[in-house]
């Protein structure tokens, strides 16, 4: 079978390397190509699942065949060994599964140091190990190395709506409309499903591991497997992974390349691509404009909402009275009344009668804030613009834009993000 599957799949490699990815008519050839290679390594992996699967059972039949010369054994002593048989240790000997013999803590530490997709294909092996690799304290941990930066409480509170909705039968979210989802290629499709599919076909791969049930057995109809929970975290790792959730987060400089948005971070809704490791982002509509998406996202413009305060709402500042010059910022500004906030980036300035000599400087102790974007060029409109401490609300006009809430800076991890995406060049 293996000449054979080399065959076949030469030609897919030939389209994979020939086809330029530019033009239409190349990436669905691209596509279709990459497709037959994946379908030739899922037929020779389950063909090599059922020549092992059959040499394991043609060993085990012949083991357990007596020999001509041996003396049967007693009755009596025949049933403390079938009933031994029954046991979850005998069956898991008989199975060979000599893993779940280890002790609790021994095991829980193996399946700690699985990888997702062999977490999944774990499940499969037998029920037992399908409850254990289930356990969200597993997924939990492989969900905040992966996602922990990007999810916030808001994510988790959309996916508990969204599950609510879904029992519910509406299927619909409450708060903001979903953003709708694009019809998906077939390769996106199958590499989200790749390391997936043992997992969810669990079921069906184990029915061909047992030997060939008795007439009477399959006089009997079997029961329907049940469906898989939606409420656990593995559930709510693979919709993340597979892009089947559009999760809230900001996203830095939006319209990557836009000079208008730089040191900027806008909130959206984002689904995943396993296939290139991005994201799509989908920005809110901003006054008439239509929404808007923006594809191939990377992971280090992405993070977390930091507050809870929702796009079009004003965030209540509590650090005007301890921000001093040097300090770092975010602060809300938006283009007028109809569009969203977004969080954009500066540092705390000095009055204009202070010299800025740190030892006689008294600027944290007048009433008004100097905030500069020290990316725009000095004499630029944007460049500075001051705030009261005490009545500080929105300010502005549809000339210059309205700022906002005040965000103080605390860490120095939020103050090198920003700083790493500041423009080489001075704005005008």
């Amino acid at each position: 079978m293996l000449p054979l599957l080399l065959i076949s799949t030469l030609p897919a490699f030939t389209l994979l390397l020939a086809a330029p990815a530019t033009k239409a008519c190349c990436k669905l050839a691209r596509e279709l190509a990459l497709l037959a290679l994946l379908l030739a390594t899922e037929l020779l992996r389950h063909a090599t699942a059922a020549a092992a699967a059959a040499g394991s059972r043609e060993r085990e039949r012949g083991a357990r065949m007596p020999s001509a010369s041996s003396k049967p054994a007693p009755a009596l002593a025949s049933a403390p060994s079938a009933e031994a048989e029954t046991t979850p240790a005998a069956a898991a000997a008989a199975a060979g599964l000599p893993l779940l013999d280890l002790p609790e803590l021994a095991l829980d530490r193996v399946l700690e140091e699985l990888s997702p997709s062999s977490l999944a294909a774990m499940a499969c092996v037998c029920s037992a190990l399908r409850d254990r690799c289930s356990a969200d304290a597993l997924w939990g941990r492989h969900l905040r190395i992966k996602w922990g930066r990007v999810l916030g409480a808001a994510a988790r509170r959309e996916w508990d709506a969204e599950l609510g909705g879904t029992a519910s039968g509406s299927g619909a979210r409450a708060g903001a409309p979903r953003p709708t989802t694009r019809r998906r290629s077939w390769v996106d499709s199958l590499a989200c499903a790749w390391p997936f599919s043992s997992w969810i076909g669990c079921r069906w791969l184990l029915e061909g591991d047992h030997n060939l049930p008795s007439p009477a057995a399959e006089s009997t109809p079997a029961p329907a497997p049940a469906a898989p929970r939606t409420d656990t975290v593995a559930a709510w790792y693979r919709a993340l992974e597979c892009g089947e959730f559009w999760f809230p987060a900001q996203v830095y400089n939006r319209e990557d390349g836009h000079v208008g948005f730089v040191l900027s971070c806008y909130d959206a809704h984002l689904r995943y691509h396993q296939r290139t490791d991005t994201f799509t982002a989908r920005y809110p509509p901003h006054g008439r404009k239509a929404a808007k998406e923006e594809d191939g996202v990377q992971w280090n413009r992405v993070r977390a909402p930091p507050l809870a305060t929702p796009a079009h709402d004003l965030h209540a500042s509590d650090c005007l009275e301890e921000l001093r010059p040097g300090d770092h910022f975010e602060i809300q500004w938006r283009k007028n009344k109809d569009f969203p906030y977004g969080w954009w980036y500066g540092v705390v300035g000095h009055q204009e009668s202070c010299n800025g000599n740190e030892h006689l400087c008294r600027c944290h102790q007048d009433d008004t804030v100097v905030l500069e974007f020290q990316h725009y060029a000095p004499g630029s409109r944007w460049r500075q613009t001051t705030v009261g401490r005490k009545d500080h609300r929105e300010k502005g006009d549809e000339t210059d834009g309205f700022y906002g809430g005040i965000r103080k800076l605390h860490t120095k991890d939020e103050i090198s993000t920003w700083r790493r995406f500041w423009p080489v060049d001075v704005l005008n």
